[in-house]
């Protein structure tokens, strides 16, 4: 089974700076596996073929009658910038140590090494809809044979997965956490979008908190690619809404994401 989605294989992607994969090994004090800098030298970033990672471990998304897994969505491209950026926001949810985000599914689950002294950084999850980190694969080779491209229906919990207006009682609170963990609820819903993309303009006119700020642009860029109408109406906002923090984001790399989900 190829990596990459086939019908992407021809798209033009930046090539990935050796320089970039160096200063993040330094910063990780460890070495990226192989294999992964062979895929990602091959396509910086995008989506792949498979579209879920089979888990042992009971999760938000599935249950053990649907078979356990996780929802894989995009790999990250590898930049040094983005590593910063992704790192802020696994720090937000309180993971430690020497990691690094390569991968996210559906907005509330996010892929990321953790590098000890072993040869090879192991694979874990961020499940960010409970607030839990999960360990997943001792070797991203080992984590490459869970990827599956039968994804089984999905069946979520309602006492898991908040209503739109569990979710709106929430947000009328001041506990800013709970409020990003709503957020993120809200997004897999996908309900009301237009009402979720004016919430997060506002939060990132109105925040000046750096974490914060990271967390709902990304929310934002997240919630615009996935719905092309939106981001055609709202893109010359949205561009000057980032651009005016500036001092606060990485306005150039967020909006490359925009860039990035068109050209696929």
């Amino acid at each position: 089974m190829p990596f990459w989605d086939e019908e992407l294989q021809e798209e033009t992607m930046i090539s990935v700076n050796e320089t970039d994969i160096k200063r993040i090994e330094q910063a990780v004090n460890g070495r990226l596996p192989a294999r992964y800098l062979e895929q990602i030298r091959e396509q910086n970033g995008g989506a792949p073929e498979a579209m879920a990672v089979m888990v042992e471990f009971e999760n938000t998304w599935s249950d053990e009658e649907t078979g356990l897994h996780l929802p894989l969505r995009s790999m990250s491209s590898l930049t040094f910038e983005r590593y910063l950026d992704e790192l802020s926001i696994l720090r937000e949810w309180d993971v430690e140590g020497s990691v690094m985000m390569f991968a996210e599914g559906e907005g509330s689950y996010f892929w990321y090494f953790h590098f000890t002294e072993a040869a090879e950084p192991t694979v874990w999850c961020l499940d960010i809809s409970d607030e839990t980190t999960h360990f997943v694969a001792a070797t991203y080779d080992e984590w490459l044979t869970k990827l599956s491209t039968d994804v089984p229906e999905v069946v979520m919990s309602e006492f898991v997965l908040l209503t739109l207006p569990e979710i709106k009682d929430i947000l009328r609170g001041d506990d800013e956490n709970e409020k990003l963990l709503a957020y993120s609820h809200w997004m897999i819903l996908d309900e009301e979008q237009e009402e979720l993309v004016e919430a997060f303009m506002t939060l990132i006119e109105r925040n000046d908190h750096p974490d914060f700020l990271d967390s709902y642009a990304y929310y934002l860029m997240e919630v615009l690619t996935n719905n092309p109408e939106l981001l055609e109406q709202k893109r010359a906002d949205v561009t000057a809404l980032i651009l005016s923090k500036e001092d606060d984001l990485d306005a150039e790399d967020i909006l490359s994401r925009i860039d990035d989900e068109e050209e696929f």
